[in-house]
């Protein structure tokens, strides 16, 4: 069964007299127009609904759902069809009573020996009045015949905004232990104080930012288990990950350390936290993020998830022994390349001799190349991709060359042959000027380097460190102007 996302289901709820229990569940259902009906008794887990009881009701509705165990609380529904079914709220109370007319679900709501519900139906019942009041003011600004009648809605509309912020900050200070108070604020966005606003946009959205940022868990646990089992959960955490955290993959390191970290005081949480972060960043297509991945991996995931197949787990070792070294923000490692000068290229072009000779040109140690920004570039002259990518990574060199950037051209077929076609493909081209090298009598580099498939570009600091990796030559561009313009007003 697929049920719908929305955590609120506007519908009617009325509760009968029980008795709280100290222990288990006891809720006692009487849904009016039902009779001998099979009805469930549903838990969310983020989006999805897991069954957790079923009982039979008699001729005239009733019946009891009783367990020994209790729950472990949050989002529940009533469930007897797909067009008939409710939500609850289970906090401390899970021992109280239900009535239901299922021909009319948008009135007679009631509830008895269950603050959470009772105050969850009034909470939807307000917010309900003034998403209609909302509506209305919306339809007439659309219509709005002058610039005095839209300021003058836009704040009715804003007075509307602080009256359900005022009800919910009463619902917080009158009940601050309820788990409807803990549900209710993990649905608000932290907004900043009026007096840290001043009208001017940039400085505004500056504020609201950084004051999102510092204030996303004043009202969201994330290690309430409880708010696990809502549909709220798992898109106030990606949006934790996506808005409130800079994307910068040591920033990111942090937040999935206080994530994770913070979730192993529950192993349900801590699984599911573990497996969402893991998943989340596997799939991830922004630069650096292979970084945060592999963290959660030989951190994480590999010692804690015992739920994993050892086949899985020794594959992801050995994925993450061949990634670490070429992360960003690791130092390159060192390669002895050999440089081929332009002269022996042009030469070549004319003497078969010189052109199958592997000896010719200088030694040199990668590190040794001093330059402000340093592209790595391996590629291969029988590669279609590489055809295409190199010539326009030339047309980028001659853009920046200027600017102190070196690119060091690495073709990786070290054969005879190979060297032949590589001298062919940069004569065709012209792509002199830069570093055309290669490593003869070694294949280290491609170890090293995890070279699966070319091209492949790194962007080196003066430092040799990684600053990007696997991008197009036009990103690469990109990536240096924007760091040279950083530095360059840090000055």
């Amino acid at each position: 069964m697929t049920f719908p996302k929305a955590f609120i289901s506007i519908l009617t709820v009325v509760l009968l007299s029980s008795s709280m229990s100290a222990q288990g569940y006891r809720i006692e259902v009487e849904l009016q127009g039902l009779s001998n009906d099979t009805v469930i008794l549903g838990e969310y887990f983020t989006s999805r609904m897991i069954p957790k009881d079923t009982i039979v009701l008699d001729k005239d509705g009733r019946g009891i759902f009783e367990g020994q165990d209790r729950f472990t609380g949050g989002l529940y529904l009533i469930y007897f069809n797909p067009t008939h079914y409710f939500d609850l709220l289970l906090g401390d109370d899970q021992a109280f009573s239900i009535r239901a007319d299922t021909a009319n679900f948008s009135s007679g709501v009631a509830f008895h020996q269950s603050e959470d519900n009772r105050i969850f139906q009034e909470y939807k019942s307000f917010l309900q009045k003034k998403q209609g009041e909302m509506e209305q003011l919306n339809a007439r600004y659309l219509s709005a015949v002058s610039a005095a009648d839209s300021t003058a809605l836009l704040n009715q509309q804003k007075q509307i905004n602080k009256e359900m912020e005022s009800y919910m900050d009463k619902i917080e200070a009158d009940h601050p232990s309820l788990f409807v108070t803990s549900f209710i604020g993990a649905t608000r966005e932290p907004l900043p104080p009026e007096n840290l606003l001043n009208g001017e946009p940039r400085h505004d959205d500056s504020i609201r930012f950084f004051y999102y940022r510092e204030h996303y868990f004043d009202r969201f646990d994330p290690f309430n288990i409880r708010l696990l089992h809502t549909p709220l959960y798992e898109g106030k955490i990606m949006n934790y990950l996506n808005r409130a955290v800079p994307q910068h993959p040591d920033s990111l390191i942090v937040a999935v350390d206080y994530l994770l970290q913070g979730s192993q005081k529950d192993d349900e949480l801590y699984r599911y936290m573990l497996i969402t972060l893991f998943n989340h960043f596997a799939e991830s297509k922004f630069i650096g993020m292979d970084g945060v991945y592999f963290h959660i991996a030989e951190f994480y995931y590999i010692p804690d998830a015992s739920w994993s197949s050892p086949e899985f787990l020794t594959k992801l070792k050995e994925n993450l022994a061949s990634n670490k070294p070429t992360l960003i923000g690791q130092k390159a490692p060192n390669l002895i390349l050999r440089e081929v000068p332009d002269e022996h290229f042009e030469m070549a072009a004319i003497d078969t001799t010189i052109k199958k000779d592997p000896h010719i040109g200088q030694d040199f140690y990668m590190h040794d190349i001093e330059a402000p920004y340093t592209i790595l570039y391996f590629w291969e002259a029988d590669c279609g991709h590489c055809q295409k990518a190199t010539p326009v990574l030339h047309e980028v060199y001659t853009r920046l060359k200027d600017k102190g950037v070196e690119v060091l051209s690495v073709h990786v077929i070290n054969s005879i042959e190979g060297k032949e076609t590589w001298v062919d493909f940069v004569n065709e081209h012209q792509l002199f000027g830069w570093i055309n090298c290669w490593s003869p009598y070694s294949n280290e580099f491609r170890q090293l380097y995890n070279l699966q498939s070319y091209p492949q570009l790194f962007v080196l600091d003066r430092e040799k460190t990684i600053v990007a990796k696997r991008v197009t030559p036009e990103q690469a561009e990109q990536i240096i102007n924007n760091l040279i313009k950083i530095e360059s007003n840090d000055n």
